[in-house]
């Protein structure tokens, strides 16, 4: 009796793995710890503010406590002027106090990243004939004021057209356009421009 076996039968063909378990559990353990040391150093950032925090937290408490008691010890009749004035004056700071706590709470700090973005993005659009001589940055970024010279009226859309391009600038919208040219001698040929997002 004669068997014959195809060893080109997908049986008998050596059968691939994508991942194995243990490729598997090596990726899920790459990824535990990536995502733990974020989390630490998360952490580590914050930490300084709730120091700020539990401080501005004690500092609320002993303010509010020295209210308290020159409430008790003002006479109900005869109210003293000057402690009125400090009474007012600890209120103010109280609310302050309140105030920059409710930010610390919230994490909401606006521009964190400076303004060197922005700087950086002006650095790296120019055109030949078109300058800037101020620039103003303003709420954390959301107002940018530009004012520069040009030889010729042209080049400002255009220096428009690349600062569109920049990616820190692309939320931005210039709303206002000023265009004149100078009244002093020695700019004559030249045409002052002001861009501004306000």
């Amino acid at each position: 009796m004669i068997q014959q076996i195809n060893l080109y039968q997908p049986m008998f063909r050596k059968q691939k793995k994508v991942f194995s378990a243990v490729t598997m559990l090596q990726i899920c353990l790459f990824f535990i710890v990536v995502f733990a040391g974020l989390y630490a150093y998360e952490l580590y950032r914050v930490e300084p503010f709730r120091a700020q925090v539990k401080r501005l937290d004690n500092d609320l408490r002993q303010l509010t406590s020295q209210i308290e008691n020159l409430k008790k010890q003002q006479p109900a009749k005869a109210k003293n002027e000057l402690l009125q004035k400090e009474i007012a004056r600890v209120s103010k700071e109280l609310e302050q106090r309140k105030r920059i706590q409710q930010i610390l709470g919230t994490r909401q700090f606006g521009n964190d990243k400076g303004f060197s973005p922005y700087l950086e993005a002006l650095a790296r659009q120019h055109v030949n004939g078109a300058w800037l001589t101020r620039i103003s940055i303003k709420n954390g970024g959301a107002l940018l004021s530009l004012e520069g010279k040009t030889l010729a009226s042209e080049y400002v859309p255009v220096y428009l057209q690349k600062l569109a391009m920049e990616q820190t600038l692309a939320g931005s919208s210039f709303n206002s356009m000023e265009l004149q040219r100078p009244k002093e001698v020695e700019d004559m040929g030249q045409i002052l421009f002001k861009l501004s997002t306000n």
